[in-house]
């Protein structure tokens, strides 16, 4: 900011402030990368849980020298996963480590502090889960957790032996 003084005859001085515009355009930028990364962190952890989106699910080929038609190789479409590295408030496999959250003893993990209040208070009973196969309840922390390669999503299971019945009924 520059001030400038001026004299006239028989006259006051006047004062007159410019601003830099450089520095307007620079407070501009701060405020808008500032809602940028709020928008970011409201979007990340919202009250209903996200859509599965539908992907298309991609399939190897081998092709031969000798071989006019390709040979298509199955690929796996679910697979059991380390419960550390879901959010079990969103139900996705998120391929990092997730925060843990203990309650009452018992180690639930989320992907953020959204995550970790909703955890520690049940809100919409979050801490627990339904079996696929024969629709039960099951505790998230103790599950054992599925993930549909194809999305993201994740199922969870008492027992290995269901988690493993599952995939196998499931193969692609």
């Amino acid at each position: 900011m520059k001030r400038r003084q001026f004299k006239q005859q028989n006259q006051k001085p006047i004062a007159v402030i410019v601003e830099n515009p450089s520095r307007r355009i620079y407070k501009l930028l701060i405020s808008i990368v500032f809602l940028i990364v709020a928008s970011i962190i409201l979007l990340s952890c919202s009250n209903e849980k996200k859509e599965k989106a539908e992907t298309a699910t991609l399939l190897v080929t081998k092709t031969n020298l000798i071989q006019t038609n390709p040979v298509v190789t199955p690929q796996v479409a679910y697979e059991i996963v380390p419960n550390d590295k879901v959010c079990m408030v969103n139900d996705r496999f998120m391929g990092v480590k997730q925060i843990p959250i203990d309650v009452d003893g018992t180690t639930y993990y989320g992907c953020c502090q959204g995550c970790v209040e909703k955890l520690q208070k049940n809100i919409d009973d979050v801490r627990f889960g339904n079996n696929p196969l024969n629709k039960t309840k099951v505790d998230k922390a103790s599950a054992v957790i599925v993930q549909d390669k194809s999305n993201g999503s994740v199922f969870y299971f008492a027992s290995k032996e269901d988690a493993q019945d599952f995939v196998s009924k499931n193969k692609a």
